[in-house]
C-alpha cells in the first residue's frame, strides 16, 4: 500500500505544478500545441530541476503537504479546461462543491486551531456521521440533476475505505488548505463578476417601443 501512498502523493505534486504552470501559457500563449508544450516543459523543470538540493514540487509537498482527493479532482478539471477547453464538472456543480469547501473551511479551520473546546477533526478518526453526510449530499446532487456532482462526492469517501492515502482521517481526504483558499478567491471572484454581469444584462435589454 505504500506504493500507492507515493502514487498519489507524487500525482498531487503533479497537478499542483501543472496547474502553476498553466497560469502563464494558457494567458500569453493562445495556440492550443504551444500552450501543452510550454505547460509540459514547466512541468518538467518544476518535477525534476533541483534547487537546493529538492525539486519545486518536493518544496510544494514539504509547505503544503499532500493534497485532498477532492484537491486532485478540482485541479484535473482545471487542467482538462485550460489545455483542452474540456470541463468533466459542469461549472453549477463546481461551484456548488466551491462553496460546500468554502463554508467547510469557515467552520472547520478557527474549531481545528483550537479556538473552541469542539475539535471537529476528531470526527474524521473513524467517522459515522460523516459518510452519511456525504452520502446524503451525493443522493441531493443525483436528484438534483447534478450527477457528476453527486458521483465526485463520493471519491472521497470510497478512497478513505481503501485507505488510498496515508491519513486516517475523512477530513484529510475531503479537503486541504490549498483547496480552501483555491475555493476562497473563486468566492471572491464570483461576487465581484455578479455586478458586472447584471449590468451587462440591463444594458443588453431591449427597450419597449
Amino acid at each position: 500500500m505504500s506504493v500507492m501512498y507515493n502514487a498519489l502523493s507524487y500525482l498531487g505534486q503533479v497537478l499542483l505544478v501543472a496547474v502553476l504552470a498553466t497560469v502563464l501559457p494558457g494567458s500569453l500563449v493562445k495556440d492550443k500545441r504551444l500552450r501543452i508544450s510550454g505547460v509540459s516543459a514547466l512541468l518538467l523543470l518544476g518535477l525534476f530541476f533541483p534547487i537546493s538540493g529538492l525539486t519545486f514540487s518536493q518544496l510544494l509537498r514539504s509547505a503544503v503537504g499532500d493534497l485532498s482527493v477532492l484537491t486532485l479532482v478540482i485541479f484535473t478539471n482545471i487542467l482538462a479546461q485550460r489545455l483542452f477547453n474540456h470541463n468533466f464538472l459542469k461549472s453549477t456543480s463546481r461551484n456548488s462543491l466551491l462553496l460546500w469547501v468554502t463554508l467547510s473551511g469557515l467552520v472547520f479551520y478557527p474549531l481545528a486551531l483550537r479556538l473552541s473546546p469542539f475539535d471537529p477533526y476528531r470526527l474524521g478518526y473513524s467517522p459515522v456521521l460523516m459518510p452519511v453526510i456525504l452520502c446524503m449530499i451525493s443522493i441531493y446532487s443525483w436528484l438534483g440533476a447534478k450527477r457528476d456532482l453527486a458521483v465526485i462526492i463520493l471519491f472521497p469517501l470510497i478512497a478513505f475505505n481503501l485507505h488510498l492515502l496515508e491519513s486516517d482521517n475523512l477530513w484529510d481526504y475531503l479537503m486541504d488548505p490549498i483547496l480552501f483558499i483555491y475555493a476562497v478567491i473563486h468566492q471572491i471572484g464570483s461576487i465581484f463578476q455578479r455586478p458586472r454581469k447584471w449590468a451587462q444584462h440591463m444594458l443588453a435589454f431591449p427597450q419597449r417601443k
